[in-house]
């Protein structure tokens, strides 16, 4: 694998001597107990909505969210719910927090709590990771010295993450980005049986190599090339099944001039050989 740099941030987003750490983490359902407007003082909240739908009551109006919502909740904000039974979601309170230009205890300059979808690609899924980690973290029966810091540091990356997520939502960067991915995509479609490169498809779309690969992986999880492969192998599965073309021809039909190649590739990524994958699921 190649050295890939990394480096020190230029800033960070926490001011001199912030260091945010995981107060409490806490799972909720229509058995818990609401139908009282509450707010955490000096702790920031996060909520992910893990299944079903729910009404996030405030002083002077409701927000309906759904699950894959992830609700931002600065400190001070009174808040309630009213949930269905198929409900539940997982919540984080967040002590120490002060971010760059930020009140203590904030998430973001809203009045309200911040709604951000998180899907299941690229930087999305990145915080569902942090999520699973933080819950199988706090779901441990031993307190610790090292359990705590460990999920400090966690949370830390969860709230930059997130805090960025929030920024390209509000500058509309990410709605951008996600429409040329899937402009990107919907192009690979219509031509991964040709002989296409990189070039051709930035060339075509008018964007550069770089943002090209970058944009497309951040919507569907994987590089512009691995998804041309993936799709040119499924089509080869659909002909080894459906029809009574050689592996030569199928190699050919599905851009690959060279046979032996296209067996290479079609192994590594189904686990077996055209000719065997035919013969087994053909009976």
């Amino acid at each position: 694998m190649p050295i890939i740099s990394i480096g020190t941030p230029k800033r960070s987003i926490f001011e001199p001597g912030s260091r945010p750490y995981l107060e409490s983490v806490e799972t909720i359902n229509h058995m818990t107990p609401f139908g009282t407007l509450k707010s955490h003082q000096d702790m920031a909240e996060f909520l992910f909505i893990e299944k079903g739908h729910c009404r996030m009551l405030l002083p002077d109006r409701s927000i309906p969210l759904r699950a894959d919502d992830l609700v931002l909740i600065n400190s001070g904000v009174l808040h309630d719910f009213k949930v269905h039974t198929s409900f539940t979601a997982f919540t984080m309170h967040i002590s120490s927090l002060h971010l760059c230009g930020l009140p203590p205890g904030h998430l973001t300059k809203a009045a309200v709590p911040v709604v951000l979808r998180v899907g299941l690609e690229g930087n999305h899924s990145f915080l569902r990771t942090l999520m699973r980690e933080l819950q199988l973290l706090a779901a441990l029966n031993v307190e610790s010295d090292a359990r705590n810091e460990i999920a400090a540091v966690l949370v830390q990356a969860f709230i930059i993450a997130s805090i960025e997520l929030a920024r390209k939502k509000e500058t509309g960067e990410e709605n951008t980005s996600f429409n040329m991915g899937i402009r990107i995509k919907e192009y690979i479609d219509a031509h991964y049986l040709e002989n296409i490169k990189l070039h051709d498809i930035a060339e075509a779309l008018h964007i550069n190599l770089y943002y090209l690969s970058h944009t497309f992986k951040d919507v569907t999880g994987s590089s512009p090339m691995q998804y041309i492969i993936r799709r040119r192998i499924d089509e080869a599965q659909t002909l080894l099944l459906t029809t009574n073309m050689t592996i030569t021809d199928i190699a050919m039909q599905c851009g690959y001039n060279n046979s032996n190649y296209f067996q290479s590739v079609f192994s590594n990524i189904v686990g077996m050989p055209p000719g065997k994958y035919r013969k087994t699921w053909s009976q």
